[in-house]
Formats: structure tokens, C-alpha cells, sequence
């Protein structure tokens, strides 16, 4: 078996500007099994996940970042590779659908991402070597794996009268980033990223965004978010990080499980409705300021401020309409009616219990700041079957993870990765 080897010590140089950036970026950042990825392939990913922090896109953030972007790119080279061995491929159809749901959920106008790539300097297939990763990983274990799960009825019998006894205590919406420990020799360096990752998100980068760059979750593909969690459904460690948090606010430092660490992030806290309600239909207004191209931090506080008065002013949605009208960005107006369900994580989390006629808090949504409000609110009861049909879908997802964790582990620890930076 061939030994992995980490040697990630990146040098000043892949920093240096000018010509000599252009010389550097033909250099090779590593090779992996008897593949390679270039300098430039890492500098373009990095400016990637810079493009979602309000940090420039400077030597010293980009130093900072390089070796958990680095390994996060050999991760998706390994998943491609175990892909193409077992015949296993992605169309590009459903990258281009990929990528029209990066759009959406980054509050981008059709065809915006194109332009957000360019501003940024992000050289598009490499972002699509990542689309096409994440969903060849999903192929991938989903052959492997789903038809060794077998979810019991007693199991799902045991979920539901558990949601039962729950009713009225507290429930958290929980958002996650989680850093797995493969290697014990290895838990400083992931200890340190986790480390790292608070202090973008301290400095106001998008939770969302670090948790599909860095998160080892299947969560990661919808930004981390795990939904609405009861007291008691997660690890103790997890359970009590979360009782501590404050809606709104991210955990301050690493939490250690015997699996890896995790940093979470309190969207909500509510009263456990038990077997609930239907799915919610809701029929949205939205007023967006949008932001000048790489807004400085006194740039959103100012455009942040400048949403809050002009919410104050909105009574009812055609309140809301008329400041839409006003605001003459393409991006303000109504969002029609959609499924809470399909929102993306920030906004559901937004609107999921946001009184009919009162507009939201400001929120970052991609180039600009937005402020929602419902203007109705449709939800009907749920049958049983399709409650039951949920705690099935989560219990394999759950099942699924974990498969997907160790599999990729099994990689790591099989493949020939050397790190020539």
C-alpha cells in the first residue's frame, strides 16, 4: 500500500505578483497518485473562497488558506479518480444545473456567475472540477453504499414516537463545518484549520461558503445546514456547544468528537412542533441593495444600515413592492411562491418562522444586501407516510455520510499524494 504523504509547507513565492505569479502558476502544488495539480488550479480556488470573505484577496489570507484549499483540491482529484475506476460519470447537463443552483443561492442574476468568476479571478473549470467532484462523490457512494443500508420500520417506528415525546422542548436549526481526524498524527494540523475558519467567519465570511470548500459533511453540499435538531439527537459534545450558542452565532472555539471537529452555527431555536406540519409555501417579496464590486467591510455596514431604513418604512408587502420599484435593482420584487424546503439555507433560515408582513433583518446574499418579507404563508398538516418517508430519507442520508467519510479515508490512506510546494 502506497503511503500518503503530507508535506504542505507553502513557500512565499506562490504570492509573488507580476511575471513572476505567471512563471509560479506552471509550477506543480502536488501530485496525486499519477496526476497533477498545478499552482495555478490551487490560486484560482483560493481566490474562490476568498471571493466569499470580506478579507482582499491579499498574500497574507491567501498564505493562510493555501494548505487546507490544497488538501481540499487533492480530495476532489482522489473522488475523481475512484469515479472513473468504477465507470462513473457526470453529464455535463447536471454541472450546468449545478451551477445554475450556485447562482440562486449566492443571489446572483442568471448568468451572473460568469461575471462574479471574472471579478474575482477565478478561472471557471476549476470551479467546475469541483461541481463535477461533489456530484461524482455522490455517484460514487450511492453505488458503493446505498444498497448495503437497510432502514428498519422498527427503526423509523422508534424516530417518530421519539418526535412525539419531544413536542414542546427546545429544537435547534444548526448549521455545521466538520473537519474529520483521520490520522491521529494529523489532529494538530485539522485542530488548526478548525482554528482558522473561525476567524474568517469572525471577520465576516459566508458560513455557507467555508462549509462547501472545507466541510467533510454531506452537509456540505447545502452549506452545512442540518435542519431543525432536537436536545439530544446529536453527541453530547455537540449538544452542549449548541446550548450555549445565541441564534446568530458561531461557535468560538473547535468542538471535539471522537470523529474530528466540528464548528456549528445557531440559525434558530423554537419549540419542537412534534410530527409537525406540511411543507410551508410562502409567497416572497425582496427589496436588494446591490454592493460595489469588492465591497470593503465599511462598504456592507453602510449598505447594511441603508437596508435598515428603508425596511423600517415597509408596513405590508406593497410597501415592500413600491421600495422594490424604487430600489431599481433587477434582483428587488416579488419571488413568487416557493417551498421553504427549496430556498437556500440562508434564506430559509431567514423565513422559515418570519411573521407575515414584517420585513427580515439585513442579510449578505452574493453582490448585495437583501431584506424579505412573507406575504403569505400556506402550510398543511402532513400524513404520516410522508413523515415517515422523511425519517427514512435522513436515516440513509445519515448512514450514507458516515460511509462516505470512511471511503474517502480509505483513499487518502491508499493513494501516493506529494506535495511539491
Amino acid at each position: 500500500m502506497k503511503s500518503l504523504l503530507f508535506r504542505v509547507s507553502l513557500l512565499a513565492a506562490l504570492f509573488l505578483g507580476g511575471s513572476a505569479l505567471a512563471q509560479n502558476s506552471l509550477r506543480i502544488a502536488a501530485v496525486v497518485n499519477d496526476e497533477v495539480i498545478s499552482v495555478f488550479s490551487l490560486d484560482s480556488r483560493l481566490a474562490l473562497v476568498l471571493a466569499s470573505s470580506p478579507q482582499r484577496n491579499l498574500p497574507e489570507a491567501r498564505k493562510r488558506l493555501a494548505p487546507q484549499v490544497l488538501r481540499s483540491l487533492i480530495d476532489d482529484r482522489l473522488k475523481l479518480q475512484e469515479a472513473r475506476r468504477l465507470n462513473i460519470r457526470v453529464m455535463k447537463d447536471e454541472i450546468d444545473r449545478a451551477l445554475v443552483l450556485m447562482e440562486e443561492r449566492n443571489g446572483l442574476p442568471k448568468g451572473g456567475l460568469d461575471d462574479f468568476l471574472a471579478r474575482n479571478g477565478v478561472y471557471k473549470p476549476v470551479l467546475i472540477e469541483q461541481v463535477e467532484a461533489g456530484l461524482a462523490w455522490l455517484k460514487t457512494v450511492n453505488r458503493r453504499w446505498r444498497g448495503r443500508i437497510d432502514i428498519g420500520d422498527d427503526e423509523v417506528d422508534a424516530v417518530m414516537a421519539e418526535m412525539k415525546a419531544n413536542k414542546g422542548k427546545p429544537e435547534y436549526r444548526v448549521g455545521e463545518i466538520f473537519l474529520a481526524v483521520d490520522d491521529p498524527t494529523h489532529e494538530s494540523d485539522v485542530r488548526l484549520l478548525a482554528g482558522r475558519l473561525i476567524q474568517e467567519l469572525d471577520s465576516g465570511a459566508r458560513f455557507e461558503s467555508l462549509a462547501r470548500n472545507f466541510s467533510q459533511s454531506a452537509s456540505a453540499a447545502v452549506g452545512g445546514d442540518l435542519g431543525w435538531i432536537d436536545q439530544g439527537q446529536l453527541s453530547p459534545e455537540i449538544d452542549a456547544a449548541v446550548a450555549r450558542l445565541r441564534p446568530g452565532t458561531i461557535s468560538s472555539q473547535p468542538i471535539k468528537t471522537l470523529d474530528g471537529y466540528y464548528i456549528l452555527l445557531l440559525r434558530g431555536r423554537r419549540a419542537d412542533p412534534g410530527l409537525g406540519t406540511g411543507e410551508a409555501t410562502l409567497t416572497l417579496q425582496q427589496l436588494f441593495l446591490p454592493l460595489v464590486p469588492n465591497p470593503s467591510q465599511a462598504d456592507v455596514t453602510r449598505m447594511v444600515a441603508e437596508a435598515h431604513s428603508l425596511a423600517a418604512l415597509a408596513r405590508n408587502c406593497t410597501d415592500m413592492e413600491n421600495l422594490a420599484k424604487q430600489s431599481g435593482s433587477t434582483m428587488s420584487g416579488s419571488l413568487g411562491k416557493v417551498q421553504v424546503s427549496k430556498l437556500p439555507p440562508t434564506l430559509r433560515a431567514v423565513v422559515q418562522d418570519l411573521p407575515v408582513g414584517r420585513p427580515s433583518q439585513p442579510i449578505r446574499l452574493g453582490e448585495g444586501i437583501a431584506v424579505l418579507m412573507v406575504c403569505e404563508r400556506d402550510q398543511r398538516d402532513v400524513s404520516e407516510d410522508a413523515v415517515r418517508r422523511k425519517i427514512e430519507d435522513k436515516l440513509l442520508a445519515d448512514r450514507l455520510s458516515i460511509a462516505a467519510r470512511r471511503y474517502l479515508r480509505d483513499l487518502r490512506r491508499s493513494a501516493f499524494v506529494d506535495v511539491r510546494i
